[in-house]
């Protein structure tokens, strides 16, 4: 029985991952297909880049919401603690490569971002600040994030957090940083062979 629930939950999870907000907020506004746009990502920054800030904002609620409940149902549901790893990972592999946009989808920070709220709520919430200054300060959201990640991970390791909850954000920190890196992949070869060293950057979406 509890294999059986770990399964569905784990479905449940990839599934709820999968639902593609960005793509369905921007083709609802434009009628145009999200991943034939901008950075061409179906996340909330290529939705604030298309139809803006307004519309992107319920999408990051919503994408970081289903990190919180890929924590929180398995804990409702009283499943075991191994379960929250499988949840968490898949319904940020879920977001990543979706069923229904043909494996497709964002690069997982706003799921990801919902399960670390929803397990260390406190530690999360404090590299909101850094964050946010970073980002007004180079105007890059990508290097905001990735300093917010990389935080996180440190706050984790000095305040003596379980073991558990360090590797797991650790892992879908991992996660994340390469599906990120592989989309750009691209673009960084190509500014290096041009010697673009500001581009490198401040192309980075």
């Amino acid at each position: 029985m509890i294999l059986f629930i770990a399964l569905a939950l784990g479905l449940g999870a990839y599934l709820l991952g999968s639902v593609p907000t960005a793509y369905i907020m921007v083709r609802l506004v434009t009628g145009h297909d999200i991943r034939r746009l901008g950075s061409k990502n179906v996340g909330a920054l290529n939705t604030y880049q298309q139809v803006g800030t307004w519309r992107a904002v319920p999408v990051l609620i919503v994408d970081a919401g289903k990190g919180v409940l890929a924590v929180l149902v398995p804990i409702w549901l009283g499943a075991p603690n191994w379960t929250v790893l499988a949840t968490t990972t898949l319904v940020v592999a879920g977001h990543n490569w979706p069923v229904f946009l043909g494996f497709r989808g964002g690069k997982g920070a706003a799921a990801i971002f919902g399960v670390s709220l929803a397990l260390v709520p406190v530690l999360t919430l404090i590299t909101l600040a850094p964050v946010a200054l970073i980002i007004l300060a180079v105007r890059n959201v990508v290097l905001g994030v990735a300093f917010g990640f990389l935080m996180l991970n440190i706050l984790l390791l000095v305040s003596g957090r379980d073991p558990e909850q360090v590797a797991l954000c650790i892992f879908l920190t991992l996660m994340v940083s390469v599906t990120y890196l592989v989309s750009i992949w691209s673009h960084v070869v190509q500014s290096i062979k041009d010697r673009r060293w500001k581009e490198l950057f401040t192309g980075l979406a």
